[in-house]
């Protein structure tokens, strides 16, 4: 028998043309396909802007969809076999799948079947129907796949099942997925089963499996107005989530965790820091919370009585404890009453639950606590270390650090390790371990701000430990630092808060360690490149800095590195490439770029074009985060990023990527490669060293949180 969903679909109300348009670019990619006579894989997409699915084996269409040349549309993950040609199945019985486009008026959408009666009946029906006006005919056989029993929706020996949803909503869409779990949650969504039988089977693959995917982790704020309990001192952006971080558990590459700012305001700091979490290799995630703040749960009988939170950051230990931290206060930077504290908590039920915050520091008008981080340690269950900056009213700001050794039920009292004199401060402080038969190293790396006079410069340095935190080195310098801010092409006036002067360091095997950062050098001033450099020798040289990203004629920022057990290095980052002349807009991609060698890189598209115009003002500047979160383990990188939403109430989402069809050890030929570009040989000008000057003064100052802060800053 036939479904009878077809007909219920197209008798919807009208929805939006801008729809229709993706749609159609869509119809027009069909008429060019390749077809290998071979086993093809159907690839699903989801766009969470229109809560739609999609799925396609063409290559073309898979390229549009993944370049961002068709926006809002993110691979799920999920992907099953089908066939280009009848032939392809080796005399196993297939049927050509037939694919409609759905016009607004009924739908918007896609509708595919494998079976050649249900497919002649649309075809007639568009012809005398008033109900299908409209519907075209894509292609008669987009791939091959066979038909379940259709009595009892059984499918033939060797296969599983595909099955078809529907959602039974005006703007008509299917979901065809051969995943069981993915099947009932729809339908506990409100979608109803079609296909055959009574689980609504409408295909047979020889396959189903995972692949890459690109997954929408947050929607609306959980939190009310005013549940931070104190007088409005800006503007929050309720829905707008920034700054996140990613953790991957050593143990098991399902468990990942990720954190992020919650509720973001103009004068500093969030209503909240949230949690998601996968166990599932990110396809799906939970949301949950510490009680760092009072919108979170915090209150003075628990430890997290404070307004609002920032900086999060989350790690996982070998023995699978979770640790998150963030720095939580109240007030305005040195203001009368205030105060501020670095939180840490532990979850001991993969990110599930989350203890009551530990308070590693609090201070009250000064110091302020301020970019902590922390680290688990890889190699020793149940030891983890933060570190973060304490910056004094007079400018000076020593890196502090604690660390717990049973597994966070508590933490050694907080120290001074690093103390860079004068009114010189450090920013951006984290830890990276490596280990090997002889050491075992702790790294603490950080921004230092240098001032002598009316002039701060920059440098990137690093001190060590080698017996898990209780002496530190001298600081030995990394690189300089010439960073000078991005800021919208149409609209030089309008800058963006990004990554100037901090940078993102990790380990990798044998004791390789890897940093990147923004920096203008590759330009002679003109915009921000990506940094890479490396250490084999543990730290104590390094190599010069060299360009990494994919297109160096644009801005590039924000960018993030990780490196994978077999020493693939991934960097993530945002450029603006695809950009335009529209001064309306400010578009921008994320990309993710990995190199065996540090020399030759191999790129691929994450996500985007997307309007960083749309993004929340954090201290007059466009702002999605300092940071974004790159993780790795064996055989994969997960990137939790954000990008803005057009929805004003929802400025920006964070996402989750996992990459998991990375070659080891060969250039990726199916991405854009390129060698990594040295600096230019150019002078320093009067003017780009006032931008550097100008950049170091605006990073200094947008830490401060409150009037010290935003539009009131004076830069030279």
């Amino acid at each position: 028998m036939l479904p009878t969903l077809p007909i219920r679909a197209f008798r919807q109300r009208p929805s939006s043309a801008r729809h229709w348009s993706a749609a159609l670019a869509l119809c027009a990619l069909v008429a060019v396909a390749a077809a290998p006579a071979s086993a093809i894989t159907v690839i699903e997409y989801y766009n969470k802007s229109l809560d739609h699915y999609f799925i396609t084996p063409l290559a073309h269409e898979i390229d549009a969809l993944d370049s961002g040349r068709i926006v809002g549309w993110g691979r799920t993950g999920f992907v099953f076999d089908g066939y280009a040609t009848p032939g392809g199945a080796q005399g196993a019985v297939v049927n050509p799948v037939c694919r409609f486009i759905i016009p607004p008026e009924h739908g918007d959408s896609h509708f595919l079947s494998a079976s050649p009666a249900e497919c002649a009946v649309v075809r007639e029906k568009v012809l005398t129907d008033p109900n299908f006006s409209g519907y075209l005919e894509e292609t008669s056989a987009e791939f091959y796949i066979a038909l379940p029993n259709t009595a009892t929706g059984e499918c033939p020996a060797g296969t599983g099942p595909v099955y078809r949803l529907w959602n039974q909503r005006a703007d008509s869409n299917h979901r065809y997925t051969a995943d069981r779990a993915q099947r009932d949650a729809m339908i506990a969504r409100g979608y109803a089963a079609e296909g055959y039988g009574p689980l609504g089977v409408a295909m047979c693959t020889t396959r189903a499996g995972v692949g890459d995917s690109q997954v929408p982790v947050t929607a609306q704020s959980p939190f009310a107005p005013g549940c931070d309990g104190v007088p409005a001192t800006g503007t929050v952006y309720a829905g707008a989530e920034v700054e996140p971080y990613i953790a991957t558990n050593p143990q098991n590459a399902s468990h990942l965790i990720g954190v992020f700012q919650q509720d973001r305001w103009s004068d500093g700091g969030a209503r909240g820091l949230r949690t998601g979490y996968s166990f599932d290799g990110g396809l799906t995630w939970s949301l949950t919370q510490a009680k760092f703040s009072r919108c979170t749960g915090g209150n003075a009988a628990n430890g997290g009585d404070f307004a609002r939170a920032s900086d999060p950051w989350v790690t996982i230990g070998p023995d699978g404890i979770a640790y998150q931290i963030g720095i939580a206060f109240n007030g305005e930077t040195f203001a009368a009453n205030s105060s501020s504290a670095v939180l840490a908590s532990r979850s001991t039920d993969g990110g599930r639950t989350w203890s009551d915050p530990a308070t590693l520091i609090r201070d009250g008008v000064a110091p302020f606590n301020d970019k902590e981080s922390i680290t688990a340690d890889p190699f020793t269950p149940g030891f983890a270390y933060a570190t973060w900056d304490r910056l004094d009213q007079s400018g000076n700001g020593p890196s502090w650090f604690a660390r717990t050794i049973n597994g966070g039920q508590s933490w050694e009292p907080a120290k001074p390790i690093y103390d860079p004199g004068g009114r010189n401060q450090t920013l951006n402080n984290h830890i990276v371990v490596t280990a090997n038969a002889a050491t075992h190293t702790l790294y603490d790396f950080f921004t230092e701000f240098d001032t002598v006079g009316n002039t701060t410069t920059p440098h990137l340095a690093v001190i060590r430990s080698i017996d898990f935190g209780a002496t530190w080195s001298a600081a030995s310098t990394v690189s300089n630092l010439r960073a000078i801010g991005t800021h919208d092409p149409q609209n030089p006036a309008r800058e963006l808060r990004d990554g100037a002067n901090i940078a993102s360091f990790a380990g990798g095997p044998n004791g390789v360690l890897v940093g990147v950062w923004q920096d203008s050098r590759f330009s002679g001033g003109a915009r921000e490149g990506i940094a890479f450099t490396r250490s084999i020798d543990g730290g104590t040289t390094w190599s010069a800095p060299v360009q990494v990203n994919g297109v160096p004629a644009v801005q590039a920022l924000l960018p993030a590195v990780a490196v994978r057990p077999d020493g693939t290095i991934g960097v993530l980052y945002y450029d603006m490439r695809n950009d335009t002349a529209d001064p309306a807009t400010l578009l921008v991609d994320a990309w993710l770029t990995t190199s065996n060698d540090g020399v030759t890189w191999s790129e691929r598209h994450v996500a985007g074009p997307f309007d960083f115009n749309q993004a929340p003002t954090a201290e007059g500047g466009l702002f999605i985060g300092d940071y974004v979160g790159l993780a790795s383990i064996s055989g994969e990188f997960a990137a939790f990023f954000a990008q803005t939403s057009p929805d004003p109430n929802n400025r920006t989402d964070i996402y989750a990527s996992v990459f998991r069809g990375i070659a080891v050890a060969v250039v990726d030929k199916t991405r854009i490669t390129y060698r990594a570009v040295e600096a230019m040989a150019a002078g320093m000008t009067p003017a780009w060293q006032q931008q550097l000057d100008r950049s170091a003064v605006k990073t200094l100052q947008l830490r401060r949180i409150g009037t010290a802060a935003p539009g009131t800053m004076r830069l030279p």
